[in-house]
């Protein structure tokens, strides 16, 4: 066990980034290259970045859009959600997951979690289905899979849409395959802090060829027929260029975050913090390593930490259950587990440029309380 006491943790204190800073390395020449070309979002530049990304996830269909919320709004209007419809998804989400929903017209219906993880627990989601309902979204948080192989069973059996919020799981597999596999839409982030960053931006997969075209036509004014309703949510052509430059870079990226989880666990002795447990057949990209708490007062631990230079995403959003923020409060629904978790856990940063001297100092930090 660490000799390392509170008191003693609290000096020199370091200030550990949770910021995603990737090492790309040089961005000029393809900036510079793509200056020559066509800058809209219906440049060939962009087609090329999209044929990439669909590669890359072995999905059949890559729509590059502006920014990650745009794709879920986006995919909302693909899959047929209207005004007065109900859109089923976990409390423990981002507030940018449920946003679209409400801009949609739509009812967000809150599901419980599982009690091990985020994924929508399926027997709250059959208890919320109604004639209204039109999607599930689900959302593994902080780059941990969730059980959406049995999401699309479901999902299918009762002829609703399965759409993924993977704004945090570039890279996330389930079953040897992407994530993104089991999703009737699957929307990603590349804003600056995800695994692949292009400032702002996100992108739509989908193996559904007229779901593909239906987002494509969205998000391009309708193709300014007249006769089919869109807005305008492309991505421009030098971010796109920037996320097909640096999509070489993805796989091992992930594999670094993967090899600082393994050497940060091989130092943590605190028997009240572990790993949040990894469903069976997934492997996370280790957006940020997500740590469940044992403590009476998990809260005190986690100002502790603040205190000490190491950030924590539970602090830094205040992440609480949706329906504990004003704008959701009149769709509240009781899901404790999904309460439970967000009060049992902390986020430890694990990014490809933290040092071993900076994973042993959150360690130290770990080992040294003893809070209550």
């Amino acid at each position: 066990m660490s000799t390392v006491r509170k008191s003693a943790a609290r000096s020199n204190r370091m200030i550990i980034s949770d910021k995603y800073r990737p090492t790309y390395g040089d961005d000029l020449p393809t900036l510079k290259k793509t200056l020559s070309c066509s800058l809209s979002g219906t440049s060939d530049v962009v087609g090329a970045y999209e044929r990439a990304l669909a590669e890359w996830f072995g999905a059949s269909e890559a729509i590059a859009v502006s920014s990650g919320g745009a794709a879920l709004s986006v995919a909302l209007f693909a899959v047929g959600v209207q005004a007065g419809d109900d859109v089923l998804l976990t409390p423990s989400c981002p507030l940018c997951t449920a946003y679209p929903v409400i801009a949609a017209g739509a009812n967000p219906v809150f599901v419980d979690t599982r009690v091990h993880g985020f994924g929508a627990d399926p027997n709250a989601v059959r208890a919320a289905i109604t004639a209204r309902t039109k999607a599930i979204i689900d959302i593994p948080m902080w780059g941990y899979p969730t059980e959406v192989d049995e999401l699309h069973t479901l999902a299918r059996a009762n002829g609703i849409k399965l759409v993924l919020d993977l704004a945090h799981s570039h890279g996330t597999t389930l079953h040897g395959r992407s994530l993104s596999h089991y999703g009737d839409l699957s929307c990603f982030s590349t804003h600056e802090r995800k695994p692949l960053a292009t400032g702002e931006g996100g992108f739509i997969l989908t193996d559904n060829a007229g779901l593909a075209q239906r987002c494509r036509d969205y998000s391009r004014f309708g193709n300014l027929n007249g006769k089919d309703f869109g807005l305008n949510y492309k991505l421009a052509a030098l971010p796109a260029a920037l996320g097909h430059s640096r999509l070489s870079a993805l796989a091992p990226q992930i594999e670094k975050r993967r090899q600082n989880v393994q050497y940060f666990m091989s130092k943590l002795e605190n028997h009240k913090v572990r790993e949040k447990k990894i469903i069976s057949g997934g492997v996370p990209n280790y957006y940020f390593l997500n740590l469940e708490l044992l403590f009476e007062k998990n809260g005190a631990f986690i100002d502790y930490l603040d205190e000490s230079g190491i950030p924590s995403d539970i602090k830094r959003y205040g992440c609480k259950a949706l329906y504990e923020f004003p704008v959701f409060e009149k769709y509240r629904r009781s899901c404790p587990n999904a309460e439970g978790l967000l009060a049992s856990m902390t986020t430890i940063p694990v990014h490809p440029d933290i040092t071993n001297e900076e994973l042993d100092y959150m360690a130290d930090h770990i080992n040294a309380y003893h809070g209550a």
